[in-house]
């Protein structure tokens, strides 16, 4: 699958109740005020906080956070962020396909070929591929699929599928279960001296822990170049208290805006995967609502898992959010750094309020230094996710990606801001540090690169283990208790122009990991096969 480079959010984000503002800043004249954001944040909204006046350039995004610049716009305009405006990606006449549910399990191509899949190009007739071969040049045969995993295979595959960075141990969940049910029943004179097994009461508690350790290993079925969407949505499933709240959300479909459809059919998905019973999903109700919205994603074109997370988790907040619009941010420029901060972000929360919001929003501050007369600016504003640039080696450690992120930067010739003291352009210094630190963290990888049309393979070894992700370093106060743990990661296979996307997910019950592989989910995964040159997004939880 061709990886398309994320359009930016600055287009989701154009409707009211959007989750990351506006760009604004406190001065007057050319003094616009130092911006900062982080991946998928374009600002504070006149949150900025700025101080001092610096001219207002080189937002977060122009560090490089999207290929999309060295791509044509695709017939849209260019936002301010260098990236595509979503309403002009089609005419006005475009008008979606319809397509109808498929009935059995078989991964054989349905009024599609692989040439298709591989040139990018949509589906075009009413009927869909539940899965492909991905960067092979010819389609699988027909194997027959338990609930989780192959069952019956007729026959050899042509092709193999991309090579996965786990080991392939998919489940026969129907056999598993015979298995457990002849282990149960030759085994129960055993265990009938135990009153665990003896009680009603302790059968109905084995029974419950049963079904909890499998609720939510359920595969989605891959409904034409939906891997990335998959991938995805398997990672916030596995976000336990967005799962939470989802699990028990009961919304109508009746005069709902197009953001609360896509809330009703997520939350409907999500009810579906996390039921014992239920072994795969086919989520055709959620991307149809999610391209009522943005209508990039109304074909069944490749796109980017990160940029579709972005859509995504706005239309989640706008659906969700209850804050109040039009309220101006002033602040004192003699204040202090913290204060300034606190101020912005009770702002900030007034007009975003969801739970979405409180679970993965954090907030960035930026610095901006003259390096002539040593006036200091500051501005502060929210992000959604770090978008980390990869060094150059081939095997780094997540800390290396971090601290070039934070690491200060020289702003010279056309990115010089004007200082508000010197009343010229001045070159300036600017840096990043992180202020506050979301429940949820999520951090891109930016394997994609800025200067040619290619993939970055560098091995980055991330920590993987419970509390192992201290981000304290990264802190703009000095704070011991920021540690992380990891619990799932969006995975890539392939290069620029074919690949898939997987997902390896921590269950929050049983604590094993799992591998999502559209409608196929693998028994429990060792932590020594998470790191790999794959991954793309990980997604850590603060505890």
């Amino acid at each position: 699958m061709r990886v398309i480079a994320p359009r930016g959010s600055s287009t989701s984000a154009a409707g009211s109740g959007s989750l990351y503002g506006t760009s604004s800043s406190t001065s007057g004249g050319n003094g616009a005020g130092n911006s900062s954001s982080g991946s998928g944040a374009t600002g504070s909204a006149s949150g900025g906080a700025t101080t001092n006046g610096y001219s207002r350039c080189n937002t977060y995004y122009d560090r490089g956070s999207s290929l999309s610049k060295f791509l044509p716009p695709s017939g849209g305009s260019v936002s301010s962020t260098g990236y595509s405006s979503a309403s002009s990606c089609y005419p006005s006449s475009y008008l979606a396909a319809s397509y109808a549910p498929r009935s059995t399990l078989h991964r054989n191509s349905v009024g599609s070929t692989s040439a298709s899949y591989l040139s990018g190009g949509s589906v075009s007739s009413p009927s869909y591929r539940i899965s492909s071969a991905y960067l092979s040049g010819s389609t699988y045969d027909s194997p027959s699929y338990g609930r989780y995993g192959a069952r019956n295979v007729v026959s050899t595959r042509n092709v193999l599928p991309p090579v996965s960075p786990t080991p392939s141990r998919y489940w026969e969940r129907d056999s598993s279960n015979t298995t457990s049910r002849q282990y149960s029943s030759s085994n129960s004179s055993a265990l009938s001296g135990s009153s665990k097994y003896n009680t009603d009461e302790g059968y109905r508690s084995s029974a419950t822990q049963r079904e909890e350790k499998s609720e939510g290993l359920c595969g989605l079925r891959n409904i034409g170049n939906t891997c990335f969407m998959n991938s995805v949505i398997q990672c916030l499933s596995h976000t336990t208290e967005l799962t939470r709240f989802l699990r028990t959300h009961h919304g109508s479909r009746s005069s709902a805006t197009k953001d609360q459809l896509i809330l009703f059919e997520f939350a409907k998905l999500i009810q579906e995967m996390w039921t014992s019973s239920v072994h795969t999903v086919t989520p055709m109700d959620l991307k149809r609502a999610f391209s009522a919205k943005h209508r990039m994603y109304s074909d069944y074109n490749q796109q980017d898992a990160q940029e579709f997370l972005r859509f995504f988790l706005d239309s989640l907040h706008s659906a969700l959010n209850s804050g109040i619009k039009g309220e101006t941010l002033n602040i004192d420029d003699n204040l202090s750094d913290n204060k300034k901060a606190d101020l912005t972000w009770e702002w900030y929360t007034r007009h975003e309020n969801s739970l979405v919001r409180d679970l993965f929003v954090g907030q960035l501050k930026s610095t901006l230094k003259c390096t002539t007369c040593g006036n200091t600016s500051v501005t502060f504003d929210p992000f959604w996710d770090l978008s980390v640039p990869l060094p150059s080696s081939s095997r780094c450690k997540l800390e290396a990606c971090l601290d070039l992120f934070i690491r200060e930067e020289i702003l010279d010739g056309d990115e010089m801001p004007t200082c508000s003291k010197c009343k010229t352009r001045r070159k300036c210094t600017k840096s990043f540090t992180i202020q506050r630190f979301p429940k949820y963290l999520v951090i891109h990888l930016k394997r994609f690169s800025e200067t040619r049309w290619s993939k970055l393979s560098n091995i980055v070894e991330f920590p993987t283990a419970d509390r192992d992700l201290n981000m304290a370093s990264y802190g703009a106060n000095s704070n011991s208790n920021v540690h992380y743990s990891l619990y799932a990661i969006s995975n890539h296979m392939g290069s620029t122009a074919g690949g898939h996307y997987t997902a390896l997910c921590k269950h929050p019950v049983s604590r094993k990991w799992h591998e999502f592989n559209d409608n196929i989910v693998s028994d429990s995964v060792s932590e020594n096969f998470l790191v790999s040159s794959s991954a793309y997004i990980l997604f850590y939880e603060r505890t």
